[in-house]
């Protein structure tokens, strides 16, 4: 079950996702590779879309990094990037424990002291390993290792639910600013005119009419509202000067001084 509220943090099954990912697998694979470099003899980064290893991957390569002899599970596409299965385990995948990823260990190409850090693209969850005794060993990440992890978590935002809302100025909104709404509505297109709804600016779309795109998080809070209809009500405004105003053929007759205004609100409390 996913759970969205605007400007939080989406949750998946009741846990909160705090962090987007930097990239996928491979892309956290090149963009980190000199701190993967240094953080361990074999680094691998598991993602639902695709798991980087690095001793294999070109940025790998790149910096001379020595092959491993660690094989890791999934469909392979080119060197360092394979396809894992998705579901609700390490990085977006099935993995649950992250060493069940390796497929094969060459032990020619293996030794003790060997060092194998895994982790998520967001560095959420990790694990370092170490070669003793021919087998991989978990224990506390190096320094070098710890500020790989460190860089990798402070690259990933935080997450949060964004909501856009598409929507349309239809005839009442522009008849009550102007008798000629075709003028208004070339103004709005020829930007002198500006629309903001609730205090926010909107994406205006260069096709005819005032269609537009905008952040529902930017709207002042409370200018929405539902109706019987049904639809959502969201406040228009127009902001513009005088002379345009009177250009388009807006209602001069209702022009009133701001002072006057003021006072009339000063009343009201």
């Amino acid at each position: 079950m996913v759970e969205l509220a605007l400007n939080k943090a989406p949750k998946v099954n009741g846990v909160s996702a705090e962090r987007m990912r930097v990239g996928c697998g491979s892309a956290t694979t090149g963009l980190f590779a000199p701190y993967m470099f240094k953080a361990a003899d074999e680094v691998i980064v598991l993602d639902g879309h695709i798991t980087g290893l690095f001793s294999e991957h070109p940025s790998g390569r790149y910096l001379n990094k020595a092959r491993s002899g660690i094989s890791i599970k999934g469909q392979k596409s080119t060197d360092g990037r394979y396809f894992l299965e998705r579901g609700s385990g390490w990085g977006g995948t099935t993995i649950e424990d992250p060493l069940d990823v390796i497929k094969d260990i060459d032990a020619t190409k293996c030794y003790d002291g060997m060092t194998l850090l895994i982790t998520e693209t967001t560095g959420q969850k990790f694990s370092f390993y170490r070669m003793k005794n021919g087998r991989l060993e978990k224990e506390g990440p190096t320094p070098e290792a710890m500020k790989f992890m460190d860089v990798l978590r402070d690259s990933c935002e935080q997450s949060r639910v964004s909501a856009v809302f598409a929507a349309g100025v239809g005839g009442s909104a522009r008849a009550g600013v102007t008798k000629d709404p075709i003028k208004l509505t070339r103004a709005v297109h020829e930007e002198r005119v500006t629309i903001t709804i609730g205090g926010a600016r909107p994406f205006i779309f260069p096709g005819g009419g005032i269609n537009l795109l905008v952040d529902a998080a930017r709207i002042k809070y409370g200018s929405i509202y539902l109706t019987p209809t049904p639809s959502f009500v969201l406040p228009v405004e127009y902001t513009m000067r005088l002379d345009t105003f009177k250009e388009i053929g807006g209602h001069i007759e209702a022009i009133r001084p701001i002072d006057e205004i003021l006072i009339d609100v000063e009343g009201e409390k």
